[in-house]
């Protein structure tokens, strides 16, 4: 195929899109059910599965499109553009939920977890929900900050370890 060098680009601004629309879907599905009151994380690891596979799935892609160009170097642009799209548009949907939509939605999660330290029938450590409560004190623009480079992070890394298993399958492949 033709080689170009913003398919890796491309593609993960296509999947960044994609994620993002997910993850803002399980937000809403999150806050409408009361699940991000109650900090239930439930629908947190299915998307972070659905991150994995999906950045595995598109180094998987670029590689049958352009094998040429297959490269560390060219899988972790994938990994990151996709990181920083879904990362950016899931910061802009809590910006928009706490700031104008439940203006007390941080004040209601923060009085969740200081039931759960009173009541000592929580599972996580006194110092887990004194950390969750200061990070759900911070301004929601810090917070999507934070997510966002969270999201390029586990992005690269999903491509690094996509291209590692790709590159080894086709050797063993090959043999």
């Amino acid at each position: 195929m033709t080689q170009n060098k913003n398919l890796p680009i491309k593609i993960g601004m296509l999947l960044g899109t994609a994620l993002g629309i997910v993850v803002i879907s399980i937000a809403i599905i999150r806050y409408k059910t009361g699940m991000i009151v109650r900090n239930e994380q439930t629908l947190n690891y299915v998307y972070w599965t659905i991150f994995a596979l999906s950045v595995f799935f598109a180094v998987s892609r670029f590689r049958k499109l352009d094998p040429s160009s297959f490269s560390l170097r060219q899988t972790v642009k994938i990994g990151i553009f996709a990181g920083l799209l879904s990362g950016a548009l899931y910061t802009i949907y809590i910006i928009i939920l706490n700031n104008y939509i439940v203006p007390d939605l941080s004040s209601q999660v923060v009085e969740y977890y200081q039931q759960e330290l009173a009541s000592n029938s929580s599972e996580l450590s006194k110092k887990d929900i004194l950390d969750s409560i200061a990070v759900t004190e911070l301004n929601p623009a810090i917070r999507g900050i934070i997510y966002i480079f969270v999201c390029m992070a586990f992005g690269a890394l999903y491509s690094i370890l996509s291209t590692i298993v790709l590159k080894r399958f086709h050797m063993f492949r090959s043999k």
